[in-house]
């Protein structure tokens, strides 16, 4: 994970290809004066390499401020690598989340137990085997790490030295607390979890009608450089296909829920179907299925809601059934 020069003075650290946990961060720097730090990683050792190579980037100029995008750990579990002195924001609704997320130990100790479970036949298994995917090789964190200190709303405006950056939440979507990092002055985009790219999205949260209303607010800002929470670098094109596949997840999804069967036989069922081809590609497809959880949730007329322990190790479990149907196929 190396930093890419994507405008004058701002950087990407891209972490490919943006599977589980593998989160891109950002740097706007104003030099001489001032710079910013957009999301930091959940791997420790991962997020003081990126530290290290910030520092190296900023030189003499101060990391004065740091945004976290939203309440996911793989985003935000990184900010104790950060200066003390810097200001971390975030979204009202994403420091809620934050308070109330399951914390790195016991994230640790769930993905631990899952892989000395991975093996058992059924639901357990498939559980295991899939949490301990999403952990990865990472090295989490052994406390909570600090959490942002400043909040805003809807909208917020951070002035990096001469430079003016603007904040917009968008969510709630992929998770409570949504926002982008908008730097007019680079025509660059920095979306958090409203853009994956090559990589299946998650919706944890909902209301799915909120994301494609953020696409649709992404591409009007018609910047030249969009950063995604996962993948690559991408334009109006790639967001345009994010948009595609939701709303066609929403309406096969939605057929069948309207014809009785359940999420976990709606995803499979959707995975197998022609419309799905031209985004078979993208990684982990198996996590239509935990979309299809919050969407059926949704659709019973239950509130949009953060997702439980329980709810993401249902999730997890179907998630991890459909992985081993695939890969035996």
């Amino acid at each position: 994970m190396t930093a890419q020069q994507i405008a004058d003075d701002v950087w990407a650290f891209l972490w490919e290809p943006g599977s589980w946990g593998q989160a891109n961060t950002g740097l706007v720097v104003d030099p001489g004066t001032a710079a910013m730090v957009v999301d930091t990683v959940w791997d420790t050792r991962e997020a003081r390499r990126i530290a290290d190579d910030t520092a190296s980037l900023t030189g003499a100029t101060p990391i004065t401020e740091v945004v976290n995008t939203h309440s996911d750990g793989d985003h935000w579990w990184g900010n104790d690598t950060v200066p003390v002195d810097a200001r971390i924001t975030t979204s009202a609704a994403s420091l809620h989340a934050m308070k109330e997320e399951t914390p790195p130990s016991a994230v640790h100790a769930f993905a631990s137990l899952g892989a000395l479970t991975s093996w058992i036949p059924g639901p357990a298994g498939h559980m295991g085997s899939y949490m301990n995917r999403v952990r990865g090789g990472a090295q989490f964190p052994r406390k909570t790490p600090r959490m942002p200190d400043h909040t805003f709303e809807v909208t917020d405006r951070i002035d990096v030295g001469g430079r003016e950056v603007q904040l917009r939440y968008l969510g709630p979507a992929h998770t409570a607390g949504d926002l982008i990092v908008h730097v007019p002055d680079a025509g660059v985009v920095f979306a958090g979890d409203l853009l994956f790219v090559g990589s299946t999205p998650i919706l944890w949260h909902g209301p799915l009608e909120n994301w494609t209303a953020a696409l649709e607010h992404l591409l009007s800002l018609d910047a030249a450089v969009y950063v995604p929470g996962h993948g690559p670098l991408c334009g109006a094109a790639e967001i345009q296909a994010v948009h595609d596949y939701w709303m066609w997840v929403s309406e096969a999804g939605r057929e069948h829920f309207d014809a009785g069967l359940g999420a976990t036989q709606a995803a499979r069922n959707m995975l197998r179907s022609s419309e799905f081809k031209r985004f078979s590609a993208w990684d982990s497809p198996e996590r239509l299925v935990l979309s299809m959880s919050t969407l059926f949730r949704l659709w019973q007329g239950e509130p949009a809601a953060p997702p439980t322990i329980a709810r993401r190790a249902k999730a997890f479990a179907d998630a991890g059934a459909l992985l081993r149907e695939k890969q035996s196929r």
